[in-house]
């Protein structure tokens, strides 16, 4: 006779889905954030009371859904049920459901020993009470089915919704550790602009947090280039993708070539002005903060983006080519999905991080070409110390390795530890005091820099002038042979000295005008007026109009009415001559449409002004030396990006070279507010 056994859940259970799996207690938060949301609440409040003297409570409440006395028995209280499974969004607001594990509610284990919970079904006036001493699966009972609890159920004008107190806390809170808890809600909730009518509210009045609503960041404010690529949910076989840049967009358009989709991706790029910006504002570090962080359907999955994860291998592209790719010290990135359209794409049953299959590596695939290398090529580039900047990053993965490795061998050698922590500390000291000294000295250098630079301009252009004076003494002897060799020939003798002098006339003015505006320019002293950008534009493109016209140029100008700036007339003027007469020498030299086009805007903190011809361009392997003075690619003197660089400097502003264009060249000077 066949007999059968079951299966029996042992009081263990409790523990390997509550405070053992759910290790973090950020992530166990997180975890009953997610049951609010699938609820259909539109507040989750989370409240801390006590905290300070021993005997604190957190109290998560939401104005959900809420449950009645049998979906407690139902569904709240058996582990991993599947009433979510198959359902896919929720009752009222057609939220996509996220607690699709059952083991979201054991996350009260690992914040505290003690919950008190009270629900109120929505519709209904019936409210009950239970209450959970998770000390009893740890004593005397060995099955789950064999540890009873009380509950009341009585009438009640209350708030729809549940409300956990959680009591006899685990961990010890600090101010730092909210200040953790109220930056990672903000990671939390999702950037981008959704319309989920969901809050989550943070009060910790012990701390200096009031009822504090938690809002996610928004980067564009901080960060110079960003991108944002996507595949739609109205047309999955085209990849679009938008690179925004000082303000300017540029979009580019592909075939979907994966098997996933729709899809939403926003990346962030941080130079080192912009790096100071966000640690300003943010009182963080970029690297502290995060990479590229994955969302599926408006939460967060953990742990992709942590400042340690490097799951799409940034630093790893870095090395292979540092002022080429971006790292994880230099983007701030999010991704969203949606288990409806990327069914494919699983999360693991603990929620920490998705099966690594097929679909997972061709979502980083599709990353890395579709939203990191645009990034890369609309990066503006120029040249500086990457080998110090490199050596400056070993140094601190060093002091990381060791710490590392002093926390492994704490237990088993605590002295061997703690040299390993005195020795990185002695190491980062004198890295900090090596780059005082080379902050020091490179500020040295800069005063030097710019005398030094200014007395070579000086000896080029007077090296300069004298060629061309040169010139003019060619002339004139030669005008001086003819008027001996044909004396007595009046007519023309007359007819060779007057060619010969309008040579000499043009030369000498050349020579005069050349060396005016150079001298100018280094000695004179500025004065400083507000002008009007497009009206300036304007009138100066006018004065150059024949010449724009006989070489077939067409100049496309945007340039808003308002725009007025404080700056030297002369060095305005010296800014557009230079990139406009580059381009035009450029333009000359090829059969094509030749185009010009001149972008002028204003950003909170600069004013930027973009310069891009479809001309010959800059070879690959000469851009790096496009700001090196005297060299040249247009047939000039090979100064005038200098002397540019050297206007700019004067305003606080950056000149720099667009690394985006396949033909012709894009600059973009930037002048400070």
């Amino acid at each position: 006779m066949v007999q059968k056994l079951h299966f029996k859940a042992s009081t263990n259970v409790k523990s390997l889905v509550g405070k053992d799996l759910v290790t973090d207690e950020i992530a166990a938060v997180f975890e009953l954030v997610k049951n609010s949301y699938d609820a259909d609440a539109t507040e989750v409040k989370i409240d801390f009371f006590n905290i300070l003297d021993g005997s604190g409570k957190i109290i998560i409440s939401d104005n959900g859904t809420g449950m009645n006395l049998k979906e407690i028995e139902e569904k709240w209280m058996v582990i991993g049920t599947d009433s979510k499974k198959d359902k896919g969004s929720s009752d009222i607001f057609n939220r996509p459901l996220n607690g699709d594990k059952g083991i979201g509610r054991f996350s009260v284990d690992r914040l505290g020993s003690f919950l008190n919970l009270s629900s109120v079904k929505r519709g209904t006036d019936r409210k009950v009470e239970m209450e959970f001493d998770w000390k009893l699966f740890d004593k005397n009972f060995s099955n789950l089915e064999d540890i009873p609890f009380s509950y009341n159920e009585f009438g009640a004008r209350e708030e729809e919704g549940v409300t956990l107190k959680i009591s006899e806390l685990r961990d010890k809170w600090n101010s730092k550790k909210i200040e953790s808890l109220k930056k990672n809600l903000k990671h939390f909730k999702s950037p981008f602009p959704v319309n989920d009518n969901f809050k989550i509210i943070l009060n910790a009045p012990e701390f200096g947090i009031t009822k504090l609503e938690i809002k996610p960041y928004d980067f564009s404010d901080l960060s110079p280039l960003w991108i944002k690529t996507e595949i739609s949910k109205d047309d999955t076989t085209k990849i679009k993708y938008t690179v925004t840049r000082d303000g300017v967009e540029y979009r580019e358009e592909f075939e979907n070539i994966y098997k996933f989709g729709p899809i939403y991706s926003e990346v962030y790029f941080f130079d080192t002005g912009s790096k100071i910006s966000f640690h300003k504002k943010m009182n963080m570090r970029v690297l502290e903060f995060g990479n590229v962080r994955l969302y599926r359907d408006d939460f967060r999955i953990h742990p992709y983006g942590e400042h340690n994860n490097d799951w799409l291998e940034l630093d790893r592209r870095k090395a292979q080519g540092s002022s080429r790719f971006f790292g994880t010290r230099d983007l701030i990135g999010f991704v969203q999905i949606s288990k409806e359209h990327n069914s494919k794409i699983e999360v693991l049953t603990n929620r920490q991080g998705l099966k690594e299959n097929d679909y997972f590596f061709e979502l980083k695939d599709f990353l890395r070409n579709f939203a990191l290398k645009p990034l890369e090529k609309y990066f503006f580039k120029k040249a500086n110390n990457e080998s110090f900047k490199k050596a400056k990053e070993d140094v601190n993965t060093a002091v990381l390795e060791l710490n590392k490795v002093a926390k492994n061998v704490q237990k088993s050698d605590p002295n061997t530890a703690k040299m390993l922590r005195q020795i990185s500390v002695l190491v980062k000291k004198s890295q900090s005091e090596q780059l005082e000294f080379v902050k020091n000295q490179e500020e040295l250098i800069k005063v030097y820099q710019r005398a030094a630079g200014r007395e070579i301009l000086l000896h080029k252009i007077i090296h300069e002038g004298l060629i061309r004076i040169e010139r003019v003494k060619t002339v004139a002897s030669s005008a001086q042979r003819k008027i001996r060799k044909e004396r007595g020939r009046d007519e023309d003798l007359l007819s060779s000295i007057n060619e010969n002098l309008n040579k000499i006339n043009l030369l000498t003015d050349d020579a005069k005008e050349y060396l005016k505006t150079a001298r100018d320019h280094i000695i004179r002293k500025r004065e400083t007026e507000k002008i009007n950008i497009r009206s300036f534009l304007k009138e100066y493109l006018f004065n150059l109009q024949d010449q724009l016209n006989s070489n077939d140029i067409i100049v496309t100008i945007d340039v808003e009415e308002d725009i007025n700036y404080q700056i030297d007339r002369e060095d305005l003027k010296t800014i557009f001559n230079n990139f406009i007469s580059n381009s035009i020498k450029s333009l000359v030299q090829v059969n094509r449409r030749r185009e010009l086009q001149i972008k002028i805007f204003q950003t909170k903190k600069f004013l930027i002004l973009l310069f891009k011809d479809n001309g010959v361009g800059i070879p690959t392997n000469l851009r790096d030396r496009v700001f090196d003075p005297f060299f040249s690619t247009t047939e000039g003197f090979g100064i005038g990006l200098s002397i540019v660089d050297e206007i700019v400097g004067e305003y606080n502003g950056e000149l720099n070279l667009g690394m985006n264009t396949e033909v012709g060249v894009e600059f973009q000077v930037k002048l400070r507010r």
